[in-house]
């Protein structure tokens, strides 16, 4: 019943023990609606926040006035969240993995409130800093590091035993599995086998006349307590005492995995060391302190710091037992009377053993075949073989027959039986070397660690191969999320700066040193290492070398396939190829397709679509493509305004001497902050059209052939541009450090587009930042970077290169956050 209803993730009274209980002591039950109910917004239940089933969750009724509130402006919003959340589900039927219910919106709420305020004009969810790298290994074992991931997590014991035993015909059960439970591996594995429903049926129970009946609806266990009347004591004597002899280095039975004593009681070896336990009992109330004479057998000699008779003071405890031995030998053979072990107290004797008569011999009249040690030295090679073959080989010391292994056919004969058992020890093996067995040596010499470490970190030859992995010295790491701050290789040699990837890297190549040539998995790590370095050209090449046929699986390989497909632009390519992973059942990597995919619908279309919420750069790259923003050019007479989510915008027109403005100060290019005290010469208002991407307007004419400053003011924010000639289009998604490049004839997003980013920190001082290529979209990330470089950075200074659209100097400030 305890274990029954000691189920810590079961809150209900399935039972019934509380409900019989309650009616025991006359007790009125009442049903508690509120377990049954739905908690809304993590609130704790001292503050309400509970709905019935089935009911709207954004319905409860907090009990706080605050959470009122809150409740309310959740609710005005109530109808936009759930069309989100159906949104949502329909994509998750096409592959997007996104299974979310009511509740788990509650969950999202900082994520949905983003998206209902950019409709409102309200705040938005600023800039997110990018996580740290972290070091992830795929494992076989619930969070086990490689190095434990050892044949020791599943320790033989009696349920496997029964597990091995049943008969496959029949449903597998055992009432030996709590045994299996040392760690959560062997408790994984052993529920995966017990043939009990991974959902249980209703099982009934009635309380009658003091009886409990319990009817299994569908295969279970029981735990099982209950009292009995115990039998009476009978009267015993002040103190018990129990006398018997074992042999040193043969004192235990193994039963039923069980380990019993193993007492001598007809005859005794000589030359071989024995133990006499004396075993004293207090059944009293009463401490007693007691005198205990010891004395070894007549003829014998002891050994171990023994005494040929010592006394023992002890201070027996109320219902107390201590144990007291004392070792011995037989240099003869004879008949030799035992002194029995006598206890007194006060000078007065209150027990003894009995006086025995022990027997030694030469050689034992009687073999003993549960005896390994004796076995071991002085049985026949048939009597060692079948001790092998009936007995529990991890409580054999084996070592006691490396003696025998000299004799070939023995020898080999061992080794078959051992290997069958799955039983090795190294020293039996280890005379594979005398006798010239290739497997024996091979096997051996896998064992042989000390050895193997100055054979180098991969080999592979008939006697001995080396595989890292399987040695667990090295396994395969992701590093995400990693940026690399320079796409170009700096100075003579190439530096990997994040410490455990230059170490992993590192490794890998020792290990490479070590083949004549690289395998097919080979190839594709150093595909993946070679892209975490932003050496694409490099890692394309190895990736060409791979055969997929010639792999165990196909899903990396397609994803490489398809990621690289974006660098070489072939678009059709990648998306015929995540287009075959769009229900792929392994959330993980099914999000990793359809993240390209929506990166090519992007490419196409411009609209940015969302697959995992969890995902901090599609979060960014979502509220990016959602964002108010606004960029302006200035060219031939006209205003060319490239915009997003934006209806109008205020125009203000400043004369302005631009060669001054730069020769004053050359970071500024774009110099509003020092007009936002001066009266425009002109102002005026543009409307947008609702969705539009792209605007353009004349220069007054009055301002034609002036040097002037276009200031634009809109959705809180402010820009600014000189009257020159530039022909590339860059819109700055400023609040998210992302900015995006674009034809400025076509509206095309433009890739290869060179980007440097220069900082000025908060100190004052200039230094280089980042610098990379925009990609198939048009967009480059100019912010992120591992280190905490940008708590420092004030505002940044951005050159856009491209050999066929020309060159421009914009400014940005730092995301905020």
């Amino acid at each position: 019943m305890t274990a029954v209803k000691g189920r810590a993730l079961e809150a209900g009274d399935s039972w019934g023990f509380e409900a019989a209980k309650e009616q025991v002591l006359g007790l009125a039950v009442v049903a508690d609606d509120d377990r049954n109910g739905v908690r809304f917004g993590g609130m704790p239940p001292a503050m309400g926040g509970y709905a019935a089933p089935g009911a709207d969750p954004l319905a409860a009724a907090p009990a706080a006035p605050a959470l009122q509130a809150a409740s309310e402006a959740l609710a005005e919003n109530r109808s936009i969240r759930l069309a989100e959340v159906e949104k949502l589900k329909r994509r998750a039927a096409l592959g997007d993995a996104l299974e979310l219910d009511k509740k788990q919106a509650d969950g999202k709420d900082l994520y949905f409130r983003s998206r209902m305020d950019r409709q409102s004009g309200s705040v938005r969810a600023l800039y997110e800093m990018l996580d740290k790298t972290q070091e992830w290994a795929e494992n076989n074992y619930y969070h086990l590091p490689i190095e434990q991931q050892l044949a020791g997590l599943v320790s033989v014991n009696a349920f496997w035993r029964d597990y091995a035993e049943h008969d496959p015909e029949q449903p597998f059960r055992s009432i030996h599995f709590a045994d299996a439970s040392r760690n959560f591996t062997e408790m994984m594995l052993a529920l995966s086998v017990l043939d009990l429903p991974f959902e249980s049926a209703e099982h009934p129970t009635e309380f009658a006349g003091g009886k409990m009946t319990l009817t299994a609806g569908s295969p279970m266990i029981v735990f099982h307590e209950e009292i009995r009347e115990a039998s009476e004591v009978v009267e015993q004597t002040p103190i018990l005492v129990s006398q018997n002899f074992f042999r040193h280095d043969d004192r235990y039975r193994h039963e039923n995995n069980e380990r019993l004593d193993k007492f001598v009681t007809d005859e005794f070896l000589v030359h071989t060391v024995y133990g006499c336990q004396v075993v004293l009992t207090n059944p009293t109330s009463s401490p007693q302190k007691l005198d205990v004479l010891l004395q070894v057998p007549l003829g014998s000699i002891p050994v171990l710091n023994g005494h040929e008779t010592r006394s023992v003071q002890l201070d027996l405890q109320p219902y107390n037992t201590q144990t007291v031995e004392y070792h011995f030998y037989f240099p003869a053979a004879g008949r030799y009377p035992h002194y029995p072990v006598h206890i007194a107290k006060n000078e007065k004797l209150l027990a003894h053993a009995d006086a025995t008569m022990l027997t030694v011999v030469e050689k034992l009249s009687r073999i003993d075949r549960e005896s390994w040690p004796y076995l071991s030295q002085y049985g026949s090679a048939e009597d060692v073989l079948e001790y092998l073959r009936q007995n529990n080989l991890h409580n054999t010391n084996l070592d006691k027959i490396a003696f025998r292994m000299g004799n070939k056919p023995f020898f080999l004969q061992v080794v078959e039986l051992l290997e069958r058992r799955h039983a090795y020890n190294h020293t039996l093996w280890s005379y594979g070397i005398k006798h010239d067995v290739v497997p024996a040596v091979s096997q051996y010499l896998q064992h042989a660690d000390g050895f193997v470490q100055q054979c180098g970190a991969a080999i592979d030859s008939p006697l001995l191969r080396i595989d890292p992995v399987a040695r667990h010295s090295y396994q395969h790491l992701d590093y995400r999320p990693l940026v690399n701050a320079r796409v170009h290789q700096l100075g003579r040699q190439r530096q990997i700066l994040n410490a455990r990837l230059h170490q992993q890297y590192h490794q890998l190549l020792t290990i490479f040193s070590c083949r004549r040539d690289l395998d097919q998995d080979e190839l594709m790590a150093v595909t993946y290492y070679l892209l975490l370095q932003d050496r694409v050209s490099e890692a394309m090449d190895f990736f060409s070398r791979v055969h997929p046929a010639d792999l165990e699986t196909s899903l990396q390989y397609d994803y490489f396939a398809a990621y690289l497909n974006l660098y070489r632009s072939e678009i059709d390519a990648a998306r015929q190829i995540t287009s075959r992973y769009a229900d792929y059942p392994v959330d993980r990597w099914r999000n990793a397709f359809v993240s390209i995919d929506r990166q090519l619908d992007e490419i196409s279309s411009g609209e940015v679509e969302i697959v995992d919420v969890e995902s901090r750069d599609q979060r960014q790259a979502e509220l990016a493509a959602t964002a108010p923003s606004f960029e302006l050019k200035v060219e031939a007479k006209k205003v060319h305004l490239d915009y997003q989510n934006l209806d109008r915008v205020l125009v203000n027109y400043y004369l302005m001497d631009i060669e001054l403005l730069f020769s004053r100060n050359p970071f500024v290019q774009h110099s509003s902050g020092q007009f936002s005290q001066i009266r425009p010469n002109l102002t005026d208002t543009i409307e947008l059209a609702k969705g539009g991407k792209r605007h353009e307007f004349a220069l007054p004419n009055e301002l034609l052939n002036r040097n002037v400053l276009v200031e634009i003011v809109g959705a809180g924010q402010t820009k600014s541009q000189a009257y020159f000639s530039n022909s590339l289009s860059v819109q700055l998604i400023e609040n998210y450090g992302q900015l995006r490049v674009t034809g400025a004839d076509s509206g095309e997003p433009l890739s290869t587009v060179y980007v440097k980013a220069y900082a000025r920190m908060k100190d004052g001082s200039v230094r280089f930042f980042k610098d990379g290529y925009t990609d198939l979209r048009g967009r480059f990330d100019y912010s992120s970077l591992n280190t905490n470089e940008l708590d420092h950075v004030d505002r940044f200074a951005l050159l856009i290169l491209s050999e066929a659209h020309g060159a421009i100097v914009r400014e940005a400030a730092a995301p905020k956050r």
